[in-house]
C-alpha cells in the first residue's frame, strides 16, 4: 500500500515553493521517528502549518518618532520582515527558526554587525549553550549555513547581547508524545500484518494415501509431493498469467477466498493518528485537512490556540534583543500583525468597515487592518464618531437627548 497516497488525500493544503514540507520530513526521517512514517508525516504537516502561519505574518515595529510613538517602517522592519540577512529573505528565515525550534525544541538567532553597525541576524543550525542557571547562557560551537548548503563555523561566543535564544523543553508532553507515538506504531502494524494475512492466498492440497507414484511426462521420471507443490505454487502466486496442471488425484482449494480484507482498516487508522497529532499541536481538524468551509471557525482557533504562544515567544525574544529594556520601557516594541492572517474581501467586509468608521477609526487605521496602503492625504487621519453616544459624564448626545 502506498502510505503516501493516503497522506495525500488528507492534507489538501498546497505547500509553497520556497519552503517546503520535504525538508521537515527529511530532519524527522533522520531522527527516532523513522519507525513511525505515519506519525513522522502527520507531525511534519503540523509543524508546518504553524511555521507556514508564522513565516507569513507581518512584524510591526513601533518607534519614537517626534516624542510619539508610532508604527514605523525602518531599518528593524526591514532586518524582520523582507532581510533578516544578505542572502535569505524574511520569509524563509522565520519558516528556517519555527520549524528548528518545534522539532529541536530549541533555537538560537545570532546577531552579527557588518560594517555599517547594522544589524544581521542568522539562525544557528548548530550551538552549545552553557549549563548556567543563575547566569545568562553563552553560546558557542555556532554553525550557520545558506540555502546552498555552504556552512560556516563560528569561533566567537555569543550572549544575550548578540543573539536570542528559545526554548520549548517541556518533559510531560514529549513524554505522551513519545507514548503515543510508540502506540500508534503497534496498532498500525497490527492493521498491516491483518491486511497481509487475509489478503494472502492460503491454500490446501490434499491427495488420497497409497496412489501410485507419478511420473513427470518431460523426464519420465517419479515427482515427489514437494516437486509437484512447488511446480503449481510458481503458477498460483504468479504475476503473470499461468496455466496450472492439476491431477486429477489431487484437490487444491483456497482457506481464504472468502476472508478478504479492503484497505479501510489501516486509512481509518492513518486517520486517527492524524486526528491525534493535530490535537496535541492545538490545530482544528478542518485546518489539519484543509476542508475548511467559509463558516468554520477553525482559522481563528488555530491562530489562538495553535500559534499565539510562539507569536508571543518570538516576540519576548526580539524585544529583549533587538529593542532592549531602555526603549523597551519608552513604549518601543515589535509585534505580530495577526489581523491579515485571514483573508478579508474588501466588499464582503463593508458593513464592519462602516461601523469602524463610525466609531471613530480613520481611514488609514482601516487600511492598515486590511493590509491595504496608507493613503497620504489629511482626510485619511481624521477621526469622526458618528454614532448617537453620550459622553461617560451623562452628557446629552448629539440630539440633545
Amino acid at each position: 500500500m502506498d502510505k503516501l497516497i493516503i497522506l495525500d488525500k488528507f492534507f489538501k493544503n498546497k505547500k509553497n515553493e520556497e519552503i517546503s514540507i520535504t525538508d521537515i520530513i527529511d530532519v524527522l526521517l533522520k531522527s527516532e521517528n523513522s519507525e513511525n512514517y505515519i506519525y513522522t508525516l502527520a507531525e511534519a504537516h503540523a509543524i508546518d502549518l504553524i511555521a507556514q502561519t508564522i513565516a507569513r505574518c507581518e512584524i510591526q515595529t513601533f518607534e519614537k518618532i517626534d516624542g510619539k510613538i508610532q508604527n514605523h517602517k525602518g531599518d528593524l522592519y526591514w532586518r524582520l520582515n523582507l532581510q533578516p540577512n544578505y542572502n535569505e529573505t524574511g520569509t524563509a528565515f522565520f519558516y528556517k527558526l519555527v520549524t528548528k525550534l518545534l522539532i529541536n525544541k530549541e533555537a538560537l538567532i545570532i546577531i552579527n554587525k557588518d560594517i555599517n553597525n547594522s544589524k544581521l541576524l542568522y539562525v544557528a543550525d548548530e550551538f552549545t549553550p552553557s549549563s548556567a542557571i543563575l547566569y545568562e547562557k553563552i553560546f558557542s560551537n555556532v554553525q550557520i549555513s545558506d540555502n546552498s548548503g555552504n556552512t560556516l563555523p563560528l569561533t566567537k561566543i555569543y550572549n544575550s547581547e548578540n543573539s536570542i535564544y528559545y526554548s520549548l523543553k517541556n518533559t510531560n508532553l514529549n513524554t505522551a508524545k513519545a507514548d503515543f507515538k510508540a502506540n500508534s506504531k503497534k496498532i498500525l502494524n497490527t492493521i498491516s500484518k491483518s491486511f497481509i494475512k487475509s489478503n494472502t492466498p492460503k491454500w490446501k492440497l490434499k491427495f488420497p494415501g497409497q496412489q501410485p507414484t507419478m511420473i513427470d511426462k518431460e523426464t519420465g521420471k517419479p515427482v515427489s509431493y514437494e516437486e509437484y507443490k512447488q511446480k503449481i505454487t510458481e503458477g498460483l502466486l504468479s504475476e503473470e498469467e499461468a496455466i496450472v496442471l492439476l491431477s486429477e488425484i489431487f484437490n487444491l482449494e483456497n482457506l481464504n477466498k472468502d476472508n478478504k480484507q479492503s484497505l479501510n482498516d489501516y486509512k481509518d487508522g492513518t486517520k486517527e493518528i492524524c486526528d491525534n497529532v493535530a490535537m496535541l499541536w492545538n490545530i482544528p481538524l478542518d485546518i489539519f485537512y484543509g476542508t475548511k468551509t467559509e463558516k468554520s471557525t477553525g482559522n481563528n482557533d488555530f491562530i489562538t490556540f495553535g500559534v499565539s504562544t510562539y507569536f508571543k515567544l518570538l516576540e519576548d525574544g526580539f524585544n529583549i534583543s533587538l529593542i532592549g529594556k531602555r526603549d523597551y520601557l519608552k513604549g518601543e516594541y515589535a509585534k505580530f500583525n495577526t489581523n491579515n492572517l485571514n483573508h478579508r474581501d474588501i466588499i464582503d467586509s463593508a458593513n464592519g468597515i462602516d461601523k469602524l468608521t463610525a466609531d471613530g477609526f480613520s481611514r488609514n487605521e482601516i487600511n492598515e487592518l486590511l493590509g491595504l496602503p496608507r493613503i497620504d492625504e489629511s482626510w485619511a487621519d481624521e477621526h469622526n464618531i458618528t454614532k448617537n453616544y453620550a459622553n461617560v459624564k451623562g452628557g446629552a448626545n448629539e440630539n440633545g437627548e
